[in-house]
């Protein structure tokens, strides 16, 4: 793992930590459950983010290599995988 790896780990960690702490400190069954709604409400939209980074990341791999090749690059990953992650970048 790398150390840009181990950060988003660390950091992920951390955010998940934070949301849990700050949710269970809500006293107020009702806002308590309105909070975990805004952070549910908000995954979507993240991910479609996350999703479409890591689209162009593998779009820029992919440039003068094969899908075998890049799939190769990122831990053996099918050249259909690299397809597929490819083509989720480009849905809205």
């Amino acid at each position: 793992m790398t150390s840009d790896n181990a950060h988003i780990t660390d950091l992920l960690a951390t955010t998940r930590e934070t949301l849990a702490t700050a949710l269970t400190s809500i006293s107020d069954p009702i806002a308590r459950e309105a909070a975990a709604r805004q952070i549910l409400a908000a995954l979507p939209d993240i991910t479609q983010e996350v999703t479409a980074i890591r689209s162009d990341t593998v779009r820029t791999l992919k440039e003068g290599r094969t899908l075998a090749e890049v799939g190769t690059l990122l831990g053996g990953l099918s050249t259909a995988r690299v397809d597929q992650i490819i083509k989720a970048g480009k849905k809205k």
